[in-house]
């Protein structure tokens, strides 16, 4: 009787577990997504090389702040083009498609309401 308790225990757990604790911080984390916490770092590390407020932005727009990128969200394409396939020439960034979760970051955001803290 113990060695099946131990055999269901056994199973029980190896179910349960994760591949990885990204896998569950990631999805506990995707409820929670604010700008400062979340988007600000993937925009600031894949977008704002172009669109930025310095001397010679490459961008037409800067995307520097809570409100910048909230708007380009909100009213412009900034989800859209994202989420384009990779090759495609509107994508953005121009280097070429951000990872998918990285993506999913900010349309959980929009989703949510656009959280700045």
């Amino acid at each position: 009787m113990f060695k099946c308790l131990y055999c269901f225990l056994v199973l029980f757990f190896v179910a349960c577990a994760s591949d990885s604790q990204s896998d569950l911080t990631d999805s506990m984390a995707i409820n929670r997504v604010t700008y400062a916490n979340n988007v600000k770092g993937i925009i600031d590390n894949n977008c704002t090389i172009c669109h930025n407020s310095g001397q010679n932005p490459i961008a037409p727009f800067p995307l520097e702040t809570y409100l910048e990128v909230r708007d380009k969200t909100k009213f412009g394409s900034l989800l859209n083009r994202i989420q384009l396939p990779d090759g495609d020439p509107a994508i953005m960034p121009k280097t070429g498609k951000m990872p998918q979760k990285l993506i999913d970051v900010v349309v959980v955001w929009a989703a949510k309401g656009y959280i700045k803290n």
